[in-house]
């Protein structure tokens, strides 16, 4: 039997359905996988994997012609494994985020509890990991960012269990095997089997230690009361373990390991022969800092800290990166090498040292370089030429670079006397010789007009402007600055192999729809391919104004699944349900009926009720105006 979550929970009651007495339950045998055995809202293709607490099913959904994943408590469960099942059900079922993995029902086979998941199309991190070693730095931050949204959406989110209202629920069990890679891009959270809410702790026995050592805060081994930053810590040696392609904590004997988590002793990140941005591992390092007062205090600064980093690795937003990585041929597994780091003492005495052993070869050079006598050295520095000498040095070395037709001529028989003990007749002859070199040597052109610059083009002039060569910026700064044709020629100057750039093409999208140039924006979106909330939401606005309305609500549902580059999911929410309704009272006002008007009417009822925080948001005031008009249209059809 399957139904929904939100029907399962038992909300007015802490009492759990007991499961069937042990002897009956060591009688079920749970599916292998090799038969199509019925199980949740389809029957068994395969099993997916075998955990200590239950068995994971890929099953076929022949209604819905979709795979979904199944997982089934053992029948030796404990009851307090079977607790802890019951209370991610009623935690997962009520986190509904595009980085959390979605719970579609949950049910009973054989008196066994179950979940039934969305079916992910990928593979775990830990399985990339140990396939590729070490990630680029921007996988490590694009997996991060995510994961950070997942968490502080979970942090924030109130919900009702057991009949109380909780504010927030801990993960405590994050980590690499915890995490999903969609080929998509998406990255999801999984597994909230020993989550809890924030404030509480419930089906957790006092003392006890829950989750995978390597991967859990000091607090958590400590027993002491828990808060957010625990998964902030676990985020944390799970990226550090994508950029090295190893474990923080790596020990496998059992008491070691307890004594370095203990001493919070790991290998620093400078350690490894990589180089990462000094940014992300101070942000990393202060992540696992044993002192959780010293720690990232929540996951949504962990994520902002994550992005400026992010952005000044590359343009493509987090789900790109992961759909690229995933896309292309498994390379060679990356094993990143350490060096041994020296005492300070040690460095500064070798440096030292070297200076000293320099120093000492240059003087020895000095003193034996061959040819060179000390006494001549000495009468050298003493000494310096007269300036009359020195002339005649200058103009010997000048006749020795006269033309050939020079060197040819009879040597002047006072030349030996100008050299050794100058005479007036030598002054006199010197200039004769100057005159009959200077004869040989051929005019200097005339110097052509300096010619003006060339104008500097639009987008050279842009470029100075604004200091960067970065196009994709430049757009940006032009789109806030209400600059939307120049953002488009800027456009045009992109390169080829950019033009198809998530944020330039989104770029590109405003742009045009502040001109309200629907033709250009029509021919634009026929050729863009990018799978982006924002991008969908254009294809929707583009058919409402066209009125296929059908076809905008296609759009609408497909934006909001989709990863978005800039736009948060509240924000884009509240378009889409704006569009929603617009949509709805088109229909309505096309053929008024009972039943249009009433889905027009729940639609603007959407839109306030996203807004009552905000009620004098546009979208607020366009939902009064429409729902009066509406019920006046629909009283007056109705006589």
């Amino acid at each position: 039997m399957l139904v929904s979550p939100m029907d399962n929970l038992e909300q007015n009651s802490g009492k759990i359905k007991s499961l069937p007495p042990k002897s009956v339950r060591n009688a079920v045998v749970l599916p292998d996988g090799t038969k199509s055995t019925p199980l949740g809202s389809g029957t068994i293709t395969s099993l997916l994997g075998e955990g200590g607490m239950a068995n994971v099913y890929e099953i076929w959904n022949a209604q819905l012609e979709v795979h979904r994943a199944v997982k089934l408590v053992h029948p030796n469960c404990s009851d307090e494994a079977r607790q802890r099942f019951q209370t991610e059900i009623k935690i997962t079922a009520k986190l509904h985020h595009p980085n959390i993995i979605e719970i579609h029902g949950v049910g009973e086979w054989n008196g066994l509890p179950f979940i039934e998941m969305e079916k992910i199309q990928g593979i775990t991190l830990e399985e990339l990991i140990n396939a590729r070693g070490a990630l680029p730095v921007f996988a490590a931050t694009a997996i991060g960012i995510m994961i950070s949204r997942a968490l502080s959406f979970a942090h924030n989110q109130e919900y009702v269990i057991y009949g109380r209202k909780y504010h927030g629920v801990i993960h405590r069990d994050l980590k690499p095997s915890n995490i999903m890679i969609c080929y998509d891009g998406t990255v999801k959270l999984m597994d909230f089997g020993i989550a809890r809410p924030t404030d509480a702790s419930i089906h957790t026995t006092d003392g006890s230690v829950l989750g995978t050592l390597q991967y859990l805060s000091p607090e958590q081994l400590d027993g002491k009361e828990l808060d957010v930053r625990t998964d902030v810590y676990s985020l944390g040696t799970t990226l550090y373990e994508i950029l090295t392609g190893v474990r923080a904590f790596p020990e496998r004997n059992v008491s070691r390991l307890m004594m370095d988590k203990v001493r919070n002793r790991f290998r620093p990140l400078e350690d490894y022969a990589a180089k990462f941005p000094r940014r992300l591992r101070h942000l990393i390092h202060k992540c696992m800092l044993h002192d959780r007062e010293k720690r990232v205090r929540t996951a949504a600064v962990l994520m902002s800290e994550l992005e400026k980093t992010h952005k000044s690795l590359t343009i493509d937003t987090p789900e790109q990166v992961m759909r690229r990585i995933l896309s292309t041929s498994k390379p060679s597994k990356i094993v990143l090498s350490t060096h041994r780091r020296f005492p300070v003492w040690l460095t500064v005495a070798a440096v030292f040292i070297l200076v000293v052993a320099g120093l000492s070869t240059i003087a020895l050079y000095r003193s034996f370089r061959p040819g060179t006598s000390n006494k001549k050295l000495a009468v050298a520095d003493e000494k310096s030429p007269s300036p009359t000498t020195a002339g005649q040095e200058n103009r010997k070395i000048e006749s020795s670079s006269e033309p050939s037709a020079r060197q040819a001529a009879p040597k002047p028989q006072h030349e030996k006397a100008v050299l050794v003990s100058p005479t007036p007749g030598s002054v006199i002859a010197e200039p004769q010789a100057k005159a009959v070199s200077i004869a040989h040597i051929a005019p200097l052109p005339t110097p052509s007009p300096p010619q003006p610059p060339e104008p500097k083009s639009f987008i050279e002039k842009t470029i100075e402007k604004h200091g960067t060569e970065n196009l994709v910026v430049i757009m940006r700064k032009k789109l806030r600055a209400g600059n939307f044709r120049e953002a488009l020629r800027v456009y045009d100057h992109l390169p080829e192999n950019e033009k198809d750039n998530t944020k330039a093409v989104i770029y590109k999208l405003r742009a045009l729809g502040e001109l309200k140039d629907m033709e250009n924006l029509a021919s634009f979106l026929a050729e863009v391919s990018i799978d982006d909330g924002e991008v969908h939401l254009a294809r929707a606005k583009l058919a409402y104004q066209r009125g296929n309305y059908a076809q905008a609500r296609t759009h609408l549902a497909r934006s909001l699944s989709s990863p978005r580059a800039f736009m948060d999911y509240e924000q884009l929410e509240r378009e889409v349900k704006y569009y929603q309704a617009l949509c709805a009272t088109a229909e309505f006002d096309a053929t008024p009926s009972e039943s249009s008007y009433k889905a027009a009417l729940d639609a603007w009822y959407q839109v306030r009720s996203n807004l009552r925080d905000d009620p004098g948001h546009r979208h607020n005031q366009r939902a009064l105006s429409e729902t009066q008009r509406i019920g006046e249209k629909f009283r007056a059809t109705k006589g």
